[in-house]
């Protein structure tokens, strides 16, 4: 169904960081926000919609996932002897794409997407490493083809992954086969994506980690993104190996982080992602240079990585990560949670419900680069939206001011109503 044309008139509508009540938006031909306000109303032939029970949000912006890994599920291996670590469970997501194709990362990523549309995620940063099938960098167009399919927006963060350590050791045959290119071959390839965006598909760049590429190249890709205005994002620091393995191999007590801040500098088109042994001090330098941090607490806790020290100064987002389960609400409810849990108290980082939908909305749009094209209603945005339906009995009853907090707190994919992405809708609850 297309909304575009039209004007939606909701219970209530998300402007300024707050639920309203007795506004309207009007959506042009292209999907975008041309009007918004109390005073707006079909013209020149326009459709009047009415939603009198829906609770309308700009949609979820998802700024980490792995979109295959969704099908290692049933294979946690939680509670099992040997199942213990993060480094077990990489294993079996090695075999998952060992004889993977074309059509094969189509259909893993199609069934992903999906399900996160069904979820409210409208935008999704795709950090997208298994790039070779029967040829080189040949399975970054699959996803790209899944993600039209599902009618998500997607910004494509292709991976640069150059070898299997510091030391750069044997790789794995999976790193090797799928993963592994060098850097001129990999920023031609970023350079020819470039050519298949569109008005829900864009491109940036991600060094998958410090282990997996040098440092050295890790500040040519991100001087490179800066100069080309790309989102520049790197796993950092989710694991204590990973931070042991780096001082080791620098033969200092750096961390990649120490590092990082010492060799480049990271702007607002830099995310690093879980920063979960960042110390509290880095964090707050990565803040005041405009970095931003995507933080998975679903993930985070399913591998027992550990609890991130955000702040209020964080330039916070979301990621859905492994996608063993996507519900991009509980990944809100439970960064206020961990955090709750870690510190002994229920306030910490400001994470209000308000604040928490910020970080999901636009603090998103800001680590992808798309703070012009959605995140919030405004006019010339597109009209990307997540409905909840407030006459759900998990939130009937609740006013304006009760609302946000209601939803984060209270509710899951059930009280989806609707999901539209530039205009068109992509999910209806039946």
């Amino acid at each position: 169904m297309s909304l575009r044309g039209t004007v939606i008139r909701p219970r209530f509508l998300w402007v300024d960081g707050r639920f309203e009540e007795g506004q309207a938006v009007a959506i042009d031909s292209a999907g975008n926000i041309e009007r918004l306000g109390r005073d707006v109303h079909p013209v020149d032939g326009q459709k009047l919609v009415e939603w009198p029970t829906l609770a309308l949000l700009p949609g979820f912006i998802n700024t980490h996932s792995h979109a295959f890994h969704r099908h290692l599920r049933g294979r946690s291996e939680i509670g099992n002897e040997g199942g213990d670590t993060f480094w077990r469970w990489r294993d079996n997501m090695y075999n998952l794409v060992d004889d993977v194709d074309w059509d094969g990362m189509k259909k893993l990523c199609l069934a992903t997407f999906r399900e996160m549309i069904q979820a409210g995620i409208t935008t999704v940063g795709e950090f997208h490493y298994v790039h070779h099938g029967s040829g080189r960098f040949d399975l970054d167009s699959a996803v790209l083809a899944a993600a039209k399919e599902a009618g998500i927006r997607i910004c494509l963060l292709t991976t640069l992954y150059e070898q299997a350590g510091f030391d750069a050791p044997e790789p794995h045959v999976i790193q090797k086969k799928r993963f592994i290119s060098t850097y001129d071959d990999f920023i031609k390839h970023a350079d020819g994506l470039r050519k298949l965006e569109d008005e829900t598909t864009t491109i940036g760049v991600a060094a998958h980690s410090a282990r997996a590429v040098p440092f050295a190249h890790i500040g040519d890709l991100w001087q490179w993104a800066e100069q080309q205005q790309l989102p520049f994002h790197i796993h950092l620091e989710e694991q204590p190996k990973e931070l042991a393995d780096c001082q080791k191999f620098m033969n200092l007590a750096q961390t990649p982080v120490d590092v990082i801040l010492e060799r480049i500098r990271p702007g607002a088109l830099f995310t690093g992602v879980h920063n979960t042994y960042t110390t509290a001090e880095n964090m707050e330098k990565l803040a005041e240079l405009g970095a931003n941090v995507s933080v998975c607490p679903c993930t985070e806790g399913y591998l027992g990585d550990g609890i991130p020290a955000i702040s209020s100064n964080t330039h916070l987002s979301f990621g859905t990560d492994c996608n063993n389960r996507i519900c991009f609400i509980e990944e809100l409810r439970w960064a206020a949670f961990t955090q709750h849990a870690k510190h002994n108290s229920r306030n910490i980082a400001g994470l209000s419900a308000e604040r928490l939908l910020k970080h999901a909305t636009v603090g998103g749009a800001r680590s992808l680069n798309l703070s012009k094209v959605c995140g919030s209603f405004e006019v010339g945005k597109s009209f990307d939206c997540v409905a909840f339906d407030a006459a759900s009995p998990v939130i009937a009853g609740l006013n304006k001011d009760e609302l946000a907090d209601g939803i984060v707190f209270g509710c899951g994919n059930r009280e989806i109503a609707k999901v539209a992405v530039q205009g068109l809708i992509r999910h209806e609850k039946p």
